[in-house]
């Protein structure tokens, strides 16, 4: 049996996101034989909490450190210490959203590829710098937008545009929210100014996942991009409460209603509606992890009172995991066939969706403190 490639870590940040990701890298996966994953040293300010963090997340390293085929993780009291790492190849940053921008470009300026978490940085401008550094370097970078990577993702896709199950697709319709507000402190990463808070930089990607499958994907569109509309509250900190983004899509004739809030929870069972001229989808399961939706299909003309709708076609497609590690063997086999993007979420996927985040903030006056957006500035 062939040795698998290993994909060898350097984790930053240990926080919640990042004991998801080895958490998840850790997993036994039987029927994953071409690539492994190995957490070579994990970073923290505080030496005794990156320790703390491997004891509880990943005692026994990732996949390919169970197996024998690299040496257990280590601890580092700082993030410099992992870049420079000769075991490590490539950073995932799990830190806080202000500084992503910095942390990537450390990482790579120590000549590793990156795995950098959302929002991948404060603003497009930020993002198109990463890029051109990663080129110019030959480094794979990518923003770490795991739900992309889900198989029932890939099987929405392939209903709407290989089969057009629901025909034409007319509307899209989601909402991803969680009541935060005057739960977390004011000063909580999640609501708060100083780390960038608020759900359209939290959440916001996520609610635009369906939207992006059916229309902005869809070859119909030829990539065009959308036109833009935001209707943002703010909470008392200055961040964004409830936003409501719009995106209309000229070529289809469509449009998507993407809406995030930390003032209320999102709807028990319907988190996003798919419609189309011939049916529609609703997507039952939580817009991060993607693993239910249910196809129902009508005549053209006809109301649903005068229709009866075919019985409908359940996709309940689970997978081990959170589904981080789905997006850490793809990362795995774009490096190990010398890729410097991932076909899926590629550059330009990333630069777009940041594009949206910028024309929302300006039309909702978010301001971040200044200083705290490293090139450009949005909303000012």
């Amino acid at each position: 049996m062939a040795t698998p490639y290993i994909a060898k870590w350097g984790i930053i940040g240990a926080g919640w996101i990042s004991s998801m990701f080895v958490e998840d890298i850790a997993l036994a996966r039987p029927d994953v034989t071409d690539v492994a994953h190995a957490v070579a040293a994990v970073g923290s300010r505080d030496i005794t909490k990156a320790q703390a963090f491997i004891d509880k997340h990943i005692p026994n390293g990732g996949t390919a450190q169970q197996a024998g085929l690299a040496p257990p993780p280590v601890a580092c009291g700082s993030y410099q210490e992992v870049f420079d790492h000769p075991d490590v190849d490539i950073i995932y940053i799990g830190t806080l959203h202000p500084t992503h921008y910095d942390d990537a470009k450390a990482a790579l300026a120590a000549g590793k590829h990156v795995l950098v978490e959302k929002p991948a940085t404060l603003n497009a401008a930020e993002w198109a710098d990463l890029v051109r550094i990663a080129t110019e370097k030959k480094l794979f970078i990518m923003e770490a937008f795991w739900t992309r990577f889900q198989p029932a993702v890939q099987a929405l896709w392939d209903k709407l545009h290989k089969d057009k199950v629901i025909g034409n697709v007319t509307a899209v319709h989601t909402d991803f929210s969680v009541p935060n507000y005057n739960v977390l402190p004011d000063d909580h990463r999640i609501v708060g100014l100083a780390a960038a808070g608020g759900p359209l930089l939290d959440l916001g990607a996520y609610t635009m996942v369906p939207a992006r499958i059916a229309l902005h994907d869809n070859p119909d569109n030829k990539g065009a991009v959308p036109t833009v509309t935001c209707a943002m509250s703010k909470t008392r900190m200055g961040t964004d409460l409830s936003t409501t983004i719009v995106l209309d899509y000229p070529n289809l004739d469509a449009r998507a209603c993407c809406n995030t809030s930390f003032a209320t929870r999102f709807p028990h069972d319907t988190t996003a509606t798919i419609i189309g001229t011939g049916g529609q989808i609703i997507i039952h399961s939580v817009l991060c992890r993607i693993t239910k939706f249910t196809i129902f299909r009508f005549t053209p003309g006809k109301t649903r009172e005068e229709d009866k709708w075919d019985t409908p076609e359940v996709v309940d497609i689970d997978f081990p995991g959170t589904g981080l590690n789905l997006e850490a063997d793809a990362v795995a086999r774009d490096i190990r066939d010398g890729k410097l993007e991932d076909p899926l979420v590629t550059h330009k996927y990333t630069l777009e969706t940041l594009d949206i985040f910028d024309e929302c903030r300006r039309q909702g006056k978010y301001v971040l403190p200044e200083g705290m957006e490293k090139i450009g500035r949005v909303g000012a």
